[in-house]
């Protein structure tokens, strides 16, 4: 898997849900899977942020079109 590519799909997640005060982390990516961590702590409105499912979508829609062999992608959300 491209790291550069990855990490360019990841920072485009990432400028998305600093607008609600969020971040996301890359925790791993093997196989056809990426998985991330949303980061809600400095969040003034944990709940403003995107749903997981929301996100995880988003955020295969962004590596799939830099990725093609990614298939699915997992958020950890703090908030489940």
């Amino acid at each position: 898997m491209d790291q550069a590519l990855l990490d360019e799909a990841v920072g485009e997640l990432r400028a998305l849900v600093a607008l609600d005060g969020g971040d996301v982390e890359l925790v791993s990516a093997t196989g056809g899977t990426v998985a991330l961590r949303l980061i809600l702590e400095g969040a003034e409105c944990r709940e403003c942020v995107m749903p997981k499912e929301f996100l995880e979508q988003i955020a295969l829609d962004m590596v799939t079109t830099r990725i093609t062999e990614v298939s699915a992608v997992s958020i950890d959300d703090p908030r489940e």
